[in-house]
């Protein structure tokens, strides 16, 4: 009686470890229910210039910087803002 309970836990062992390990790298047909991947949008950093400028602006009016800083940095982010666009454009 105990050969025949060691015979099926060992049965039943190799099939769980089938389905779990060896039938998945089988199966072609899931791959069709995945989505597919969207293309990344390219880093652009004239854009990333532009949200940089309005967030400075938005933090001014909430009185979180002083015109002098407000004015150096939104200054200093346009030039390079311009620096890139006119990079880009050659």
């Amino acid at each position: 009686m105990l050969n025949f309970a060691l015979f099926i836990c060992s049965a039943l062992s190799l099939g769980v470890a089938y389905f779990a390990m060896f039938k998945p790298l089988f199966l072609d047909q899931q791959a069709a229910y995945f989505q597919p991947v969207a293309e990344e949008e390219e880093f652009d950093e004239s854009i990333s210039l532009l949200e940089t400028i309005d967030e400075l602006e938005s933090d001014f009016k909430m009185g979180k910087l002083s015109k002098d800083d407000f004015e150096s940095l939104s200054l200093e982010f346009k030039r390079l803002y311009l620096e890139k666009k006119t990079k880009k454009e050659t």
